[in-house]
């Protein structure tokens, strides 16, 4: 989706969350003060922004952020709605620490795990078609293909993923996860990781060659597509566009090799999910962030608190309680992903 196509839906859905409002000032009399109209503005300026979910009960509520890891340093994402959920919460979840020691230990069992120390090549591993593809994306990226030859497939594709996301200028070093990171250190939270570093190195190292090759082969054949698409991605997300993310996210899943989506998303969402369970039993405001893929599709983590008895819902806080009723505003007819 381009971008002037975003910005027409952006007007579009303003206009109809305006259209609502002036039917819902007409039938409930609501008088249009400055304090009113200057609440309305700063809705519609808050309109667009990365989706929040929300579960609560009696004493507990927990808001879900999902993140981008790879993003264009030039890009607006941060919001209000955002910031207030996140300064509310005493405890923010995250994946993994990737940072000091956590982060020198995962380095060091990535290059264990991820180079060849068995006396083959990667190219040993592959038949000709893959062989050739492999120098293709090597000179496409201009990348060193006898690096890339040393390498077990999981590291190979992880490497060609990132070169792509460099190459249409996207990078981890200011992504929404460190920033979240950074801002929970600075505010003094209780940070909480469902996992260690290791264990996600492991999800991708440990699953079969075969899977491995299988994940390889796909990542070389998009590879001159992958960059543009991880910056839609981060474009998408940036102004909530749910619909989008769910295709571009879940729908390669369809065709993933066996074994991959159960690793990747499945078992990992039962495990947080459980995680989060304990949390919702004891008292007090929690912020997710997690990257948006677990947060979509069938299957998701949303899914999953859900198959434990909790109602998520988006967390709309742009509707402000004193402007708009949600409650008789039809926002799953708005078309951009705002349901």
């Amino acid at each position: 989706m381009a971008f002037p196509q975003k910005v027409r839906q952006t007007d579009m859905r303003n206009f109809l969350i305006w259209f609502g409002l002036l039917i819902l000032m007409a039938c409930d009399q609501v008088p249009i003060t400055d304090g009113a109209a200057r609440k309305v503005s700063e809705a519609r300026e808050r309109n667009d922004a990365p989706a929040i979910w929300r579960l609560q009960d009696e004493d507990s509520t927990l808001y879900l952020f999902g993140t981008v890891h790879l993003l264009p340093d030039d890009l607006n994402w941060q919001r209000d709605d955002m910031r207030e959920a996140f300064a509310a919460s005493g405890t923010v979840f995250f994946e993994a620490d990737n940072e000091g020691a956590a982060a020198l230990r995962a380095q060091a069992l990535a290059t264990r795990l991820g180079l060849r120390t068995d006396g083959r090549r990667l190219t040993d591993t592959l038949d000709n078609y893959q062989s050739n593809l492999l120098e293709a994306v090597a000179n496409n990226g201009a990348l060193d293909l006898a690096a890339l030859d040393a390498m077990q497939p999981w590291l190979a594709g992880e490497f060609l993923t990132l070169s792509a996301a460099q190459g249409e200028g996207l990078s981890a070093n200011l992504s929404a996860d460190e920033a979240l990171k950074s801002r929970a250190a600075r505010s003094g939270k209780n940070v909480v990781y469902f996992e260690t570093p290791e264990d996600q190195i492991r999800q991708i190292a440990d699953l079969p060659e075969t899977v491995q090759l299988e994940l390889l082969t796909n990542t070389m054949e998009r590879f001159d597509d992958m960059g543009p698409g991880l910056r839609r991605i981060a474009e998408d997300w940036a102004v909530g566009d749910v619909a989008a993310l769910e295709r571009d996210l879940t729908t390669p899943l369809a065709t993933a090799p066996a074994g991959y989506r159960e690793a990747i998303f499945l078992d990992r969402h039962e495990r947080w999910a459980d995680r989060l369970d304990r949390f919702m039993q004891g008292s007090g405001t929690g912020f997710v962030a997690v990257g948006t893929s677990h947060l979509v599709g069938d299957g998701s983590l949303i899914d999953a608190l859900e198959a434990r008895g909790y109602d998520v819902a988006r967390h709309l806080a742009f509707l402000g309680e004193d402007v708009i009723r949600p409650a008789n505003l039809d926002l799953p007819n708005v078309p951009t992903g705002q349901e």
